[in-house]
């Protein structure tokens, strides 16, 4: 279960990263194009809120249940905390990505009480800015971009 469980958080978040990107182009052309603020461009802030509260999920039962690395980290955090790896997982990606899923509703919540449109663009592009740069801060670069494939 735990291969398939990383997989697939592996594969959320490039889906995450190309909605954002999108709804951050959305965001951006509101602004520079002097647009109304369109059904699309709330929906494209919606999915991408929806697909980290998704991603969050899998990635709670990766961290609660089914790592490995957060098992072992677990049954000795002292140690766990001197290996830089097993540290980002347990504590500094975990964090990170919780900030994130905090920035993207916050956002969604500032966006939707805007009074006009281009407020709303730019909340909506600085919200997700924000978000795609915490997600960005907290990935493993390091390790493949595709496990598995």
């Amino acid at each position: 279960m735990y291969s398939f469980m990383l997989t697939t958080h592996n594969l959320l978040r490039w889906l995450i990263l190309i909605v954002g990107a999108y709804a951050l182009i959305r965001a951006i052309s509101g602004v520079a194009g002097k647009r109304r603020f369109e059904a699309a461009d709330g929906n494209a802030g919606k999915l991408f809120t929806i697909s980290l509260d998704i991603q969050l999920l899998v990635g709670l039962l990766l961290y609660g249940i089914f790592s490995p690395v957060t098992r072992q980290a677990f049954a000795d955090m002292g140690a766990a905390m001197a290996v830089r790896e097993i540290r980002f997982f347990v504590a500094e990606h975990f964090l990170l990505m919780l900030l994130a899923v905090a920035a993207a509703h916050i956002t969604s919540v500032l966006v939707r009480r805007a009074p006009t449109d281009d407020v709303k663009f730019k909340r909506m592009g600085a919200g997700v800015a924000i978000t795609l740069g915490l997600i960005l801060g907290g990935m493993p670069w390091w390790r493949p971009m595709f496990p598995g494939m």
